[in-house]
């Protein structure tokens, strides 16, 4: 009988209701201003302003995530998550999918790892289910770089150890399949919404300038093998005895430039260096803040490389539980500075947005977010597009999320 006992426990670990995760957005919203990014344009949000810059509607399933996490055992489990996105081509994809170990506790440590298809650990916004924000619609123009261009296939290893009253976690990894990771930076930009990629995932790019036409393909597809090497990335975090936690990450996708497989997808060289903070100052109220800057080449030097680029953008959020919801506001700066070609490929921005954002819990199976959002930005490649330089869009948003 314990032995049946037992068995029935385990294969409720794997395929019992607990191993079973899911959530669906049903939205409607609206936006004045530009032609979004998802279609063709340059615009910063996921939804387009009407032809003429007025207000323009939006409303339906929005995405919706299964995420599969079965406990095989103490040391081993995985994460298997589907997506199916409204604004993203193909709509149905993997999200992520990976195998996670952990060894025993020692004196001196614990080790733990994982293999697969995941996300790097760069967001403090991104903890619900199939890697989606939690108290916003929309992530930060940070992390939704991350979300877009920023996934990997690898190995990461992670050692975690107190010492007195601090706890330092060591993380590494070696990866591959994000090559192309930059382009849609470079020739877009920055932008704000909850758009994430997946393995097939084909992102259209805005107007590209007569000097890139010939070379980069009108789409970028994010997890690509080009080059055949291996990237890397490290992470260590720091929990003192307070409530706060502060990390920094390193990326290096070590792209070769030069590789290009068809149709015209190049091994992208982007690195770059994040620092995060979350603090805690009261049982109530949560503060995060990150700020990141990078660089990302493409293309033969003749006599410039073809895409130098120096990226940055941080942002401050600050949530608050209040009677019947939670109250969050979050500032956001980015910027672009290209350093070659300007004269006839000027792919600068510098820009800014202001986002606040009201859950109200329904009950344990439903939330209903609101969402403002003003975004200024100035990006002279627009003028391929016929458009000012100069942009500024607002946002208005709701999701009804249901989740189990």
């Amino acid at each position: 009988m314990v032995g049946g006992a037992d068995a029935a426990r385990a294969q409720s670990a794997v395929f019992g209701r607990e191993a079973w995760r899911g959530m669906a957005e049903i939205g409607l919203g609206a936006a004045d201003g530009e032609r979004s990014w998802v279609d063709g344009g340059f615009g910063k949000t996921a939804l387009s302003g009407s032809a003429e810059g007025d207000w323009k509607t939006d409303a339906g399933l929005t995405q919706a995530v299964l995420e599969w996490r079965p406990q095989f055992s103490f040391a081993a489990s995985a994460v298997i998550s589907v997506q199916w996105q409204k604004h993203v081509h193909p709509g149905l994809d993997l999200d992520e999918g990976y195998l996670k170990l952990r060894a025993p506790p020692m004196g001196e440590g614990r080790w733990s790892g994982r293999i697969g298809l995941f996300y790097p650990p760069v967001s403090l916004e991104h903890g619900g289910v199939g890697w989606t924000t939690q108290d916003l619609i929309s992530a930060s123009a940070l992390n939704t770089w991350i979300g877009e261009e920023v996934k990997v296939a690898g190995v990461e290893t992670t050692y975690s150890r107190r010492i007195g009253g601090h706890e330092l976690a060591l993380t590494g990894a070696v990866f591959g399949w994000n090559d192309t990771s930059g382009t849609l930076l470079s020739f877009r930009g920055w932008a704000l919404d909850g758009i994430r990629t997946g393995p097939r995932t084909e992102f259209e790019l805005p107007p590209l300038s007569p000097f890139m036409e010939s070379k980069q393909d009108d789409e970028t597809y994010p997890v690509w093998e080009v080059d055949g090497r291996p990237g890397y990335y490290a992470r260590l975090e720091w929990r003192p005895p307070a409530p706060v936690t502060v990390n920094v990450f390193y990326y290096d996708n070590r792209g070769d430039r030069t590789s290009v497989k068809d149709p015209h997808q190049w091994a992208w060289d982007t690195r770059f260096l994040d620092v995060g903070v979350n603090w805690a100052p009261n049982g109530r109220t949560r503060v995060r803040a990150q700020a990141l800057s990078g660089v990302t080449y493409m293309g033969f030097a003749t006599p410039q490389t073809w895409i130098d680029q120096r990226y940055r953008a941080a942002y401050l959020m600050a949530t608050r539980d209040l009677s019947g919801g939670v109250l969050t506001g979050r500032l956001d700066w980015f910027d672009v500075r290209d350093r070659t070609f300007q004269a006839i490929d000027n792919n600068d921005e510098t820009g800014w947005a202001a986002t606040a954002g009201w859950r109200w819990p329904l009950s344990a199976y439903a939330d209903l977010l609101v969402e403002a959002q003003h975004v200024r930005s100035k990006r002279p490649s627009r003028a391929l597009a016929g458009e000012a330089a100069n942009q500024a869009q607002n946002v208005v948003q709701s999701v009804l999320r249901l989740h189990f």
